[in-house]
């Protein structure tokens, strides 16, 4: 269980440090992401597909993406960490949680690491090298 709740709440927004727990697995979320079939992403889509996750992610059903949805990482120190730490990056007015359109204005960071030309899209070549170095980075949790 533990190695899922980081996954899914990475969607939030993913610190470049949050990649090493991530593997190659976040590097599926761009797969779904290219909507317009142009065998590339643009930011935009990426935080299309990311927004998509939100009600995933909102597992009490409050409305918003909180510590209080993932209850089983109290108990594990480092995972309430980084969860907490993902949560803060995106809880721009500091109340502990992220609503819909925090998570529709959180940073790219995932999205910015993987676009290593800079020029807004993330291309197969891209998202090829971006998953393979996801994949040697050590998982962690």
């Amino acid at each position: 269980m533990k190695r899922y709740m980081i996954p899914v709440v990475a969607v939030l927004l993913v610190p470049v440090a949050a990649h090493a727990q991530m593997g190659g697995r976040m590097a599926d979320l761009f797969a779904g992401a290219d909507t317009d079939h142009d065998g590339r992403i643009s930011r935009a889509e990426f935080v299309a597909a990311r927004n998509a996750h939100f009600a995933q992610l909102d597992r009490n059903g409050d409305g918003v993406v909180s510590a209080a949805d993932f209850p089983r990482a109290a108990h594990i120190p480092a995972v309430k960490a980084k969860i907490d730490a993902m949560v803060a990056a995106a809880d721009f007015n500091h109340d502990g949680a992220v609503t819909r359109a925090e998570m529709t204005n959180a940073p790219t960071t995932m999205f910015d690491t993987a676009d290593t030309d800079h020029n807004g899209y993330v291309d197969q070549a891209e998202l090829a090298a971006f998953r393979a170095k996801a994949q040697t980075m050590p998982r962690g949790l």
